[in-house]
């Protein structure tokens, strides 16, 4: 019967605008710990592996791995991080690892560096600049997430001695972040999407 036939669509659409309800509300309330809220001891490799997963999963996708050791290895070659201290990590590794976690999403490992570059040419302070961008992350999402159109968010970012630093460097830190959240926004929806069709053939 024509009833009995629409059932079934009108179930896995239900569904399917629940789960967007679900992944939309988590993304508005993300919260990515800030810098005097990371661990005050250091880690070793496999604690600072996890601990960056932790940071980072409302941005993961199934079965992906944002962090291996031989990763870290590498990005301490690059010099997109600092050397650690007897095979220990601390949170200035950590701040640094989220952030090219995070970006590398969107841009390759060359351009993260280089973004790196404008900031240590600038002399920003590691503490203020890590924090900032968490909260401008945490934003983006939300903004992107939303139902309504999402809304630039500004990047402030000072210098060792508290002067704001060049606004291109601010700028091009907001526009990164800015496509981070949109690049997040499709993976998660393909995402959902997959699972609500697979879900749909069990």
């Amino acid at each position: 019967m024509a009833g009995e036939e629409v059932g079934p669509e009108v179930l896995v659409s239900s569904d399917a605008a629940t789960g967007r309800a679900v992944l939309f509300s988590h993304m508005a309330s993300i919260h990515v710990s800030r810098y005097s809220e990371l661990p005050r001891l250091d880690l070793y490799l496999d604690q600072l592996l996890t601990l960056v997963q932790e940071e980072l999963s409302f941005m993961s996708v199934p079965g992906e791995t944002v962090l291996t050791g031989s990763m870290v290895n590498n990005y301490v070659k690059l010099k997109l991080i600092p050397a650690p201290e007897k095979k220990r990590y601390s949170r200035d590794h950590v701040a640094y690892l989220v952030f090219v976690c995070s970006l590398k999403r969107v841009f390759s490992i060359a351009q993260v560096q280089q973004l790196i570059g404008l900031g240590r040419e600038a002399d920003v302070d590691l503490e203020q600049s890590y924090d900032e961008m968490c909260r401008a992350l945490e934003e983006a999402m939300a903004a992107r997430f939303s139902m309504a159109a999402p809304v630039p968010v500004a990047v402030h970012l000072a210098d060792k001695a508290g002067a704001p630093v060049s606004p291109e460097v601010s700028d091009l830190l907001q526009a990164a972040l800015s496509a981070l959240a949109d690049k997040v926004y499709v993976e998660q929806l393909i995402a959902l999407d997959s699972q609500s069709a697979r879900d749909a053939k069990a």
